[in-house]
């Protein structure tokens, strides 16, 4: 048996959800809330989110450009390949990592708007000097390296006291 639930949804008015039970996403009432009705604020993981996930993508671009038809999935990658597939591999290896960091903080409250700006632009920074390092083979690469590191130690262990000082 199922029941309309109070909530907007998207669908329109008089949308059925499953019957007490039948849902492991139930309400203590016994309903559940549809996807529209429920909203997180997460500024600043959307921002560098974002901003980060771009310069993945037009890593990844740069790759496929110069790759073109020329090179196949598996190839001995030529010489002028190799710093970019390594600048697109390093950011897809460390993004992830730092953007969840940052999400956990945010959300669970552990570390102020301030604070949480200056992980996400450093860890965007990071990502940025180790790119342009790579691409101009200099010690920039070094630099941003180190860090991304840093700010994933920061987030890390910021995490793992907020856990164990918080109830």
């Amino acid at each position: 048996m199922s029941r309309p639930h109070p909530w907007p949804s998207p669908h329109g008015a008089g949308e059925s959800i499953p019957a007490p039970g039948a849902s492991a996403a139930l309400t203590p009432g016994g309903i559940a809330p549809s996807l529209s009705s429920m909203h997180l604020a997460i500024p600043v993981t959307l921002l560098y989110g974002g901003l980060c996930t771009l310069l993945v993508t037009l890593l990844g671009l740069n790759v496929s450009r110069l790759r073109g038809t020329t090179v196949g999935v598996g190839a001995t990658l030529p010489a002028e390949l190799v710093r970019p597939v390594r600048a697109h591999g390093n950011a897809t290896e460390w993004v992830p990592l730092g953007l969840l960091l940052l999400l956990v903080l945010e959300l669970s409250g552990a570390a102020g708007t301030f604070a949480l700006h200056l992980l996400g632009g450093s860890l965007f920074l990071g990502r940025v000097l180790h790119a342009a390092g790579l691409y101009g083979r200099n010690r920039l690469s070094i630099a941003g390296a180190t860090l991304t590191y840093l700010v994933l130690l920061v987030m890390s262990g910021w995490a793992v006291v907020a856990r164990l000082s918080g109830p």
